[in-house]
């Protein structure tokens, strides 16, 4: 009856309320969510506004109930902007990056509404917890206002990336803990090295100040060059860094998915054309890809990506997104994922986005809408076309997809040169002399930057003085044990999933076919 169905709808609407207060908005504030403790504050300042407008004390003046209409009612609109923007995050995240369909509500055999709460609550809830709405539109308005990094590190993805973003940090720790007393050395006053890392959408611990997911088009598949800084500090912080204080500053972005992106060269070097130096020549950021055998890192990916869909059927996303990555998506073994990335259908998506990006580098300025003229990705292309096991296969072919990097930023560049991606090998990462000398060109490239930029700190000699320093501290025997490594491989949720020695053996024949690329 109607009677009946009415009633459902309305315990199911009751039920989803609840379950989002108490096991969203409250937890994700006692995490440090912003959204969600601006709404816990105005549930409180609603009943005391109520109070102070109706005080006696406060009646010989009206300026305590102005202050408090201000304050309650910029909160209601950060409130209405940040859950209608999360909202479109999250729907961009289950159809994009978790390649699933949006929950729908549950009927029973009759076609009634069942009595509970809605199926998306949970991972809406999840999403509540990990994303930063506000932030990302305040980094947005302030772009114009922030610097580009000067370190990109493109990945491979489980080449050991988040190791190295965090020596990266390592060094710059190094330098302010491990300063001689004298404030010299070799006759040359030393300098302390500030290194910022980037923001990130997601407050996960694997990724937070690691990387930005720009590029691959987390923020609604916004890639517009301009924008990118918007994930850096401000230029008055690198400013004061520089200039006052007299340190070094630098920041870098670490995103694993850039390398095998079809899509991301470009934009990327189409960033840095347009930035404003003070020689005006176009100086690119110290690249770099890190690498591993291509067989054990097919395996650690698969196993990585697998257990991401086991978290996003614990979510209650249980319908893939066949619209937007075919039939053949999720591939049900490492054997299968690698025909898939050789499919036709994948052949011709990486193909479609690489043509795609360049007409977006050189697109121009249109007279539509704001929103509608920013440079955006389709669905179809983010964060990799064909959904992110597509890649087996690809991202191991380590030469094809540097090359492409240096040919793409040598067309940009008025002086071409023979290569701008430094390949750090995965092994070297965890030893200390080797680690050095991978180091040290990532740095010089940096204080490159820094000298055509046009800062007070023009002799590059021996601002690396002072980095070479720091680079032999953090990777001293006694303390190089503590560099950090925190996304490290786990065993595979579904041990059906497990490659088999024939996987293996598959893999290994492939790779060896591609050798020229390995």
């Amino acid at each position: 009856t109607r009677f009946n169905s009415a009633s459902c709808l309305f315990r199911c609407i009751l039920l989803s309320i609840r379950e989002l207060i108490f096991s969203g908005i409250i937890p994700s504030a006692r995490s440090g969510r912003n959204l969600p403790r601006l709404t816990l504050l105005l549930t409180i300042h609603i009943p005391v506004h109520m109070i102070i407008s109706n005080s006696d004390r406060f009646n010989n003046t009206d300026i305590p109930q102005k202050l408090s209409i201000y304050l309650m009612t910029t909160n209601a609109l950060l409130n209405l902007c940040g859950y209608i923007f999360i909202v479109l995050l999250y729907r961009h995240s289950i159809q994009t990056i978790f390649n699933r369909k949006i929950p729908t509500l549950q009927r029973d055999k009759n076609g009634c509404i069942l009595a509970e709460p809605h199926p998306a609550i949970k991972s809406f809830n999840t999403h509540l917890s990990m994303l930063r709405p506000l932030e990302i539109l305040f980094r947005f308005i302030t772009a114009p206002l922030r610097v580009l990094p000067d370190v990109i590190v493109l990945g491979e993805t489980r080449c050991g990336t988040t190791n190295l973003c965090g020596h990266l940090v390592s060094v710059a720790e190094a330098s302010s803990s491990s300063s001689p007393r004298s404030g010299e050395i070799n006759g040359e006053r030393m300098r302390h090295i500030k290194c910022y890392t980037p923001f990130c959408p997601w407050a996960f611990p694997e990724l937070d100040h690691k990387e930005s997911f720009y590029f691959v088009g987390h923020y609604l598949g916004i890639v517009d060059p301009y924008f990118y800084r918007m994930a850096f500090p401000l230029k008055i912080t690198r400013w004061w860094e520089e200039r006052v204080l007299g340190n070094i500053f630098f920041c870098f972005d670490g995103c694993a998915q850039y390398l095998t992106s079809p899509s991301a060269p470009y934009l990327i070097a189409s960033a840095y054309q347009n930035e404003n130096s003070g020689s005006g020549e176009y100086i690119p950021p110290s690249l770099v890809a890190c690498v591993r055998d291509p067989v054990d890192q097919a395996v650690s990916w698969w196993k990585y990506e697998n257990n991401a869909c086991s978290w996003g059927e614990s979510m209650g996303l249980t319908e893939w997104n066949t619209t937007l990555r075919s039939n053949d998506y999720p591939p049900k073994s490492i054997g299968d994922a690698l025909n898939f990335s050789q499919s036709s259908f994948i052949r011709n998506a990486y193909a479609d986005a690489e043509l795609l990006a360049k007409k977006l580098t050189t697109q121009q300025t249109s007279s539509k809408p704001f929103f509608y003229r920013i440079k955006r990705l389709p669905n179809w292309s983010i964060t990799w076309p064909g959904g992110q096991l597509s890649t087996i296969g690809r991202s191991g072919k380590y030469s094809e997809n540097v090359n492409r990097y240096n040919n793409v930023f040598n067309s940009f560049k008025r002086k071409p040169r023979s290569g701008f991606v430094h390949i750090v090998s995965i092994e070297n990462q965890s030893r200390g002399r080797l680690l050095k000398a991978e180091l040290h060109p990532i740095f010089a490239d940096c204080m490159a930057r820094s000298a055509h930029r046009g800062s007070n700190q023009t002799n590059c000699t021996n601002l690396m003085t002072s980095i070479d320093f720091a680079i032999d501290r953090m990777c001293a025997e006694d303390n190089f044990n503590t560099s950090r490594r925190r996304n490290s491989g786990r065993s595979l949720a579904n041990s059906e999933l497990e490659p088999s020695s024939f996987d293996i053996e598959e893999l290994t024949k492939y790779f060896d076919s591609k050798l020229p690329d390995k």
